[in-house]
């Protein structure tokens, strides 16, 4: 495909033919965007987007046929909005591991818009309990984490998954839920090089818990004896901060200065999972100008703005009606959409990220700025038959994958802050996005797409390929031999066990 003429592409798009986005990858505090040729270095890729869960979290149920992600035309509406605005990533908090995603995420693709996923939702067992993380850390949790990841992992446009949001959050969670962070970490990352064919990044969310800032940062993004192939550790660093406050705030009252010297010596990516404080109304987010891409460009990597759709809560930019399903800006849309016209994120090569030193785990170091979080590098051990589960695989026939579009324009009402109709929503698809790899890439190797420091996966990757390819498009992996017949029975005896 990274061989066809530009003519080719321009109508390749026009035709709505599958187009897919280059992964991003890792290089130590930084994001990379690279190149569409392996000889070439890319770019640093700054995170300049919205959380995104029209229906909130309490549209979510498990039992349902649908989620955030299975209604193209609502994301066609979405991803057109979104385009406007100059959003490059969105976060989604909650979907259904058992629905097909394949449209939806083939529309946010063709439109040049990354995913961030959280892997948790607001339902009993399908997150870890804060203040008992012992009891929800075990086999049937995990077992949904990794059919979310086995239905997402071959989009080329999801960027990572959150392992957690706001676990740690007090004294009795500081005290508690640290090591089973790094645990759920850990087993997401090794299913991920078993099964999928890239090491997709595992981040962390954190609450903007002033106390437990520093620990919970330092804590998740050490290696645990300095071993630079630590699955445990955080590959990036999501902070959800409504310190800076349209109209009253700037760079010291907000406390960005102390976010800066916070997170300055930072080994991994960080970036605000959630921003955007709403005292005032309308927001006019000169943070975004004033702080995030600004004094803190050195530091962080962009942020998302919270929120997409208006909710309870109030925060949102846009109003979607339930019934109609036809959409509205605000006025905060449109102030939003002038500060990020105005953001500088583009032509600052991979070349100028700085090479950065492993941060070995320092117990001490970490509980003296907070003795009520407990930094336990001593891990708890894998409940009994994920090991396998690991090693086999999960076996969702649900393995997404990017698909052509029927169209590229929605069929619902998209209406301006004065109630006008706007009549183009089509989404604008960029050549350069119906390239999902890079030309003149030896096929032997790869570049890291996990923390910096860490060793290469391609042989992982190699394996894991051959052992998912027969997965794809909806069909189960064989396993191969008695001994992993056997070895997938006794996981399903021990989990059956567990429920008598």
């Amino acid at each position: 495909m990274v061989s066809f003429t530009k003519s080719i592409l321009t109508s390749l798009a026009l035709s709505c033919m599958a187009t897919a986005l280059i992964p991003i990858e890792l290089d130590g505090k930084r994001f990379i965007k690279p190149a569409l040729s392996y000889k070439n270095p890319g770019e640093v890729f700054f995170v300049q987007g919205l959380d995104y869960q029209p229906g909130g979290s309490s549209g979510y149920s498990d039992d349902d046929t649908s989620d955030v992600l299975s209604n193209a035309d609502a994301c066609l509406r979405d991803a057109y909005v979104l385009q406007q605005l100059n959003v490059n990533t969105i976060r989604i908090y909650t979907i259904n591991p058992a629905v097909n995603h394949d449209a939806c995420m083939s529309i946010f693709n063709a439109a040049g818009i990354y995913v961030i996923l959280d892997v948790n939702s607001p339902l009993s067992g399908q997150s870890l309990n804060r203040y008992d993380p012992g009891s929800s850390y075990n086999w049937w949790y995990l077992n949904r984490i990794f059919n979310i990841i086995d239905a997402f992992k071959d989009y080329p446009n999801v960027i990572g998954f959150f392992s957690g949001n706001e676990i740690i959050n007090d004294k009795k969670s500081a005290g508690l839920c640290p090591k089973y962070i790094r645990a759920v970490t850990r087993d997401m990352k090794e299913y991920i090089q078993n099964n999928a064919d890239r090491q997709i990044p595992v981040g962390y969310s954190a609450a903007d818990v002033l106390e437990y800032r520093y620990a919970s940062w330092e804590y998740l993004q050490c290696n645990i004896d300095g071993d630079s192939d630590d699955m445990s550790k955080s590959d990036f660093y999501g902070l959800n901060s409504y310190e800076w406050c349209s109209g009253s705030s700037d760079w010291t009252s907000s406390g960005y200065d102390k976010v800066n010297s916070t997170f300055v010596d930072t080994t991994i990516p960080i970036f605000f999972s959630e921003y955007g404080c709403n005292k005032e109304s309308p927001r006019t987010f000169d943070e975004v100008t004033d702080g995030v891409f600004t004094g803190l460009k050195n530091t962080l990597s962009g942020g998302l703005i919270y929120e997409y759709s208006k909710e309870a809560n109030n925060y949102g930019i846009v109003e979607i009606d339930e019934s109609s399903g036809s959409l509205t800006l605000s006025q905060e849309y449109e102030n939003l959409q002038k500060q990020y016209s105005e953001t500088d994120i583009t032509d600052l090569s991979e070349t100028s990220v700085e090479e950065v030193k492993i941060s070995t785990c320092n117990k001490t170091l970490i509980e003296d700025t907070n003795s009520d979080f407990d930094a336990d590098f001593d891990l708890p051990d894998q409940p009994g038959g994920l090991e396998n589960l690991i090693k086999y695989g999960a076996n969702n026939t649900n393995i997404g994958k990017i698909i052509k579009l029927n169209s590229t324009e929605t069929t619902y009402s998209i209406y301006d802050k004065d109630d006008n109709e706007i009549t183009d929503k089509s989404i604008k698809v960029d050549d350069d996005n119906l390239i999902n790899e890079q030309s003149d890439k030896p096929s032997s190797s790869t570049k890291t797409t996990s923390s910096a420091t860490t060793s290469s996966t391609a042989s992982s990757s190699i394996t894991s390929s051959a052992s998912s390819s027969s997965s794809r498009n909806g069909a189960v992996a064989p396993l191969l031999n008695k001994a992993a017949i056997d070895s997938v029975l006794l996981s399903f005896g021990i989990a059956i066990a567990a429920l008598i």
